[in-house]
């Protein structure tokens, strides 16, 4: 027969575990819960303005870009347009059109008249001769 000592000592010392009191833990939860749909809540809300954002700025970007698009052209059939009338207002096209759609000629000599200065004594203007400011006839 075998005759016990002593008992045996535990391996570890076991620390005691403090349990809450059930209407602590009753009131952590009713607080938790509408916390995390606020949470979830808001965080949709941000992600939906974040989107809202994106797509009024993605809008304004489309817009620019057209405007952009308008200028260029623009500028483009500017350029076009000044380059049609610089060869419009060319010297030697005019001559080449006057002398053969309209038929001109240029004079065998030129004659140059007098430059006559108003109020010269040395050489007096004449007056005009009947009503100037009368009807004309045709």
């Amino acid at each position: 027969m075998t005759a016990v000592l002593r008992l045996p000592r535990p391996l570890r010392r076991e620390t005691p575990i403090a349990v809450p009191d059930p209407g602590v833990v009753a009131d952590v939860r009713a607080v938790i819960g509408p916390l995390a749909v606020f949470i979830v809540v808001t965080v949709f809300l941000a992600a939906l303005l974040l989107a809202g954002f994106h797509s009024v700025l993605v809008d304004g970007q489309f817009e620019v870009d057209r405007l952009q698009s308008r200028l260029d052209d623009g500028r483009e059939q500017a350029q076009v347009l000044r380059m049609e009338v610089a060869r419009l207002e060319s010297p030697s096209r005019i001559l080449h059109v006057a002398q053969g759609r309209l038929g001109m000629v240029p004079p065998p000599e030129r004659v140059y008249l007098p430059a006559v200065l108003p109020g010269d004594p040395a050489q007096p203007i004449p007056a005009p001769v009947g009503n100037p400011f009368g009807t004309l006839h045709r």
